[in-house]
């Protein structure tokens, strides 16, 4: 069961600076063209997947029959990989925003160790990083980190061509309006 630390954010209460923006120079706010992002801010457990240890390995097989993949923007979200004990808590096409990474990624695949408890987070969810030989990326984005879950268009994106392995850039927990 989840605890009730969720919180709605827009960009005027994403951080403080954001607010301090806001309220201090109100122009701050307009700069972002487009509709305010939204989304329901929490805790995750993150963990990262590849071709190399999915199932089955080597494949971009999701239990969906979908390709697992994606740029990261929020037309061509990445995919990423939720528990299914107790049923689908995160529905396939849930969108996630992941400002470490600052990338979109939706709900496409189901993951066995998504289901276990963890202290780190209210719930974990299985970036798809593509690629990742090493498991460099993965280790980088494991741990507790800062989501945005039922995001909407509008969150900073690092657009990432050729997968999160490829460029495992980390930005901080703070979302942040593009």
């Amino acid at each position: 069961m989840r605890t009730p630390t969720r919180r709605t954010v827009t960009t005027a209460v994403a951080g403080l600076t954001g607010l301090c923006a806001a309220v201090l120079v109100p122009t701050v706010a307009a700069a972002h063209a487009g509709p305010e992002p939204h989304g329901w801010v929490e805790t995750a457990s993150l963990t990262g997947y590849s071709l190399e240890d999915n199932s089955p390995a080597g494949t971009r097989t999701t239990s969906s029959s979908r390709t697992a993949g994606g740029t990261g923007t929020f037309d061509d979200p990445i995919t990423l990989a939720v528990g299914y004990s107790g049923g689908d808590e995160f529905p396939v096409g849930t969108i996630f925003y992941v400002p470490l990474v600052r990338a979109y990624f939706v709900v496409e695949d189901r993951c066995g160790g998504c289901s276990d408890a963890t202290d780190e987070g209210e719930y974990t969810i299985d970036l798809w990083v593509g690629s990742d030989p090493d498991a460099s990326c993965m280790y980088a984005i494991t741990g507790a980190h800062t989501v945005v879950r039922d995001a909407t268009e509008g969150w900073a994106v690092e657009y990432r061509p050729y997968e999160l392995g490829s460029d495992c850039s980390l930005f901080g927990e703070t979302p942040v309006a593009a």
